[in-house]
């Protein structure tokens, strides 16, 4: 049994923010490089996390979490990087994150 839809898909504008924020950049620099404030930034990322079933992770968990399970999904794609796997590698080795619920 799975939670969520999970074939639910992202608007284009929450795929654009995931992707900007897969680096690992600062809110503030993925809202300047969307051409918004750090609010909308921040609600385009909330509503992405909850359309990826990974708002039940901590805070510092959930952004890894949802860019690895939109590129899993082929909702986002990113470029591979130099050093060290791509996001790409890690989610389809799905090793980085356990994706259960804690306490379970």
């Amino acid at each position: 049994m799975t939670r969520g839809p999970a074939r639910m898909p992202l608007t284009p504008r929450q795929a654009q923010a995931l992707t900007a924020a897969a680096t690992g950049a600062p809110l503030s620099k993925v809202a300047t490089s969307l051409g918004i404030t750090r609010e909308h930034a921040a609600s385009l990322l909330s509503r992405a996390y909850q359309r990826l079933d990974v708002t039940y992770l901590p805070r510092h968990q959930r952004r890894d979490a949802a860019v690895q399970a939109a590129v899993r999904r082929g909702l986002i794609t990113l470029p591979a990087h130099d050093n060290g796997p791509s996001v790409r590698e890690a989610a389809a080795n799905d090793r980085r994150w356990p994706l259960e619920k804690a306490g379970e």
